[in-house]
């Protein structure tokens, strides 16, 4: 599963990563996104999103389908978007991925 690694990558990256979580739950069901991310230890910035699916899909990345999980990397120094994907990834793809993002 990618969220534990995520969470692995960001205590190993802690000074050179910024992570956020993005919540596809419905507004009514907030309560319990907070639950899990408390319980995975999780105190990062997230956000639940506000308005229909594919408004808010296209204005995360155009090229996302509205596939879960979905992630998208942006480099450290320039802010453009270095790498992303749908649906889960090894470990090794989270690990090349950050590295590039800080390196850009």
């Amino acid at each position: 599963a990618e969220f534990p690694m995520i969470v692995k990558l960001a205590e190993i990256y802690k000074n050179d990563l910024s992570v956020f979580f993005v919540s596809m739950d419905w507004l009514d069901e907030k309560e319990k996104a907070i639950s899990f991310l408390k319980k995975q230890g999780v105190d990062w910035t997230t956000f639940i999103k506000d308005e229909k699916d594919n408004a808010f899909i296209n204005g995360i990345h155009a090229e996302w389908s509205g596939a879960l999980p979905f992630t998208i990397l942006y480099g450290k120094t320039s802010g453009e978007v270095v790498d992303f994907w749908e649906g889960e990834q090894p470990d090794e793809r989270f690990t090349k991925a950050v590295n590039a993002a800080i390196n850009s």
